[in-house]
């Protein structure tokens, strides 16, 4: 099994995408998929004239071999223009098995070191990533406990999802409630208060309110880094 799979998650303003994913393809991936949603960054203005503003984003998913990484990530961060105030981040995330792409299973592993049958991943951590899924509306509270605790911002995506605690019919339809899903990148020394400020203003252990995970983040580009420093301090 090739252990060497990465997903490079690139978050970029609205209309970037197809720059970004040109630029990706030349740099040696394959292609990408993107989902679209908001985001909410410390350094975007959240109301216009009064009213609440929408940053819309593109979220682009691009599924590569682990050697491709930093060309890919070079790549994307020029096209996209990530590091600048409001256009985006990128971040990977190591993928356990891959389906689907047999010309990127096939590749052998880059040599990287393991320890009985599984990778080995890095001693220290710099990033997470923080997935929350609550109802729709809630994401707001979400964001909001996330920069109270010291995160940057967060990236909004809808959806639907159906729990054990949420079945509703109507007229015998079955009705599938509306989700947010919020990503949400923070330094792992913020991880657990943020966490447990995301779970003060969202009560996650009730039924039907939501839930939560945590994803270990391998390489994070387009961030200011000192951002989060000076926020601290």
């Amino acid at each position: 099994m090739n252990l060497n799979h990465r997903l490079m998650i690139a978050i970029v303003k609205r209309g970037h995408s197809r720059d970004v994913i040109a630029a990706a393809k030349k740099a040696g991936a394959d292609g990408a998929t993107i989902l679209y949603g908001e985001g909410i960054g410390r350094n975007e203005k959240p109301t216009f004239l009064g009213l609440p503003a929408t940053h819309e984003k593109d979220v682009i998913f691009i599924a590569i071999d682990g050697t491709l990484v930093d060309p890919v990530a070079e790549a994307v961060t020029q096209a996209g223009k990530l590091g600048k105030p409001g256009y985006g981040l990128g971040f990977t995330v190591h993928l356990i098995q891959l389906l689907g792409v047999p010309h990127l299973s096939d590749r052998p592993n880059d040599g990287k070191k393991k320890k009985g049958g599984q990778s080995m991943r890095a001693v220290h951590e710099q990033f997470n990533l923080i997935v929350t899924i609550v109802n729709s509306g809630d994401s707001s509270k979400v964001v909001k406990a996330a920069a109270q605790a010291g995160a940057e911002g967060g990236t909004i995506l809808t959806g639907r999802g159906t729990g054990v605690n949420e079945q509703q019919k109507f007229m015998n339809f079955t009705i599938d409630p509306e989700k947010d899903v919020v990503l949400t990148l923070i330094p792992e020394s913020y991880t657990e208060a943020v966490i447990e400020s995301i779970q003060n203003a969202i009560d996650l252990y009730a039924p039907g309110k939501g839930i939560a995970f945590l994803i270990d983040v391998e390489k994070v580009f387009g961030v200011n880094h000192s951002s989060f420093d000076s926020h601290n301090q």
